[in-house]
């Protein structure tokens, strides 16, 4: 293994189990077989370390909102949006990304970066949303006017109802039907602010 490679992995574990703060670069290169300053050579700080360590999720996200926002389009370019909305509406998405393959990166973000996490997905939501509207504007759909103070904060809260399950003692049937359960109750909300 490459010592780039090394280090990403142990300093993965290091975070994992102490946390940013706690997470020692000297225990990080002693499990390594080198020095702390050879850390250095890879990475310039603590920092930057911890973002190649969250990088796969970052990736995954973007991946996953690319294939949902192509998607979208297609439903849109053939008039269909409440097939749109039904694909949306599934729950899986956001199950995947907040209890899939990257589950202890996202517990992980929560613990140590809540505030630039949800930003992120937030912004994302928003920008996103408003593309989309104006999508719709070309393809001669009628845009209903809407406060985006109150669409960002419906945002925040639907975020936060996922995050609400990230240390809840619960089964993967039980926390993909609860997703799929906020998914529906946010649904109507969304659909009846942005009017379609």
């Amino acid at each position: 293994m490459e010592t780039k490679d090394l280090i990403l992995k142990i300093s993965k574990e290091e975070f994992l189990s102490k946390g940013y703060t706690n997470a020692s670069l000297r225990t990080i290169a002693s499990k390594c077989h080198i020095t702390a300053t050879a850390i250095y050579r890879h990475f310039k700080n603590k920092e930057e370390m911890f973002e190649a360590v969250i990088n796969p999720l970052v990736t995954y996200f973007n991946e996953t909102a690319s294939y949902i926002e192509k998607a979208d389009n297609e439903y849109l370019k053939n008039a269909n949006l409440s097939e749109m909305w039904s694909f949306e509406n599934n729950g899986n998405f956001q199950y995947e990304l907040l209890f899939g393959e990257y589950s202890d990166l996202v517990k992980l973000v929560v613990s140590e970066r809540k505030a630039w996490f949800k930003d992120f997905i937030i912004n994302y939501e928003f920008d996103a949303t408003i593309k989309y509207l104006e999508s719709m504007k070309k393809e001669g759909y009628e845009i209903k006017k809407f406060n985006h103070l109150s669409f960002r904060i419906l945002l925040d809260s639907y975020l936060e109802a996922y995050l609400n399950l990230i240390d809840k003692d619960l089964t993967r049937e039980e926390l993909f039907n609860i997703c799929k359960e906020i998914n529906e109750f946010y649904t109507i909300g969304f659909r009846n602010l942005l009017g379609f």
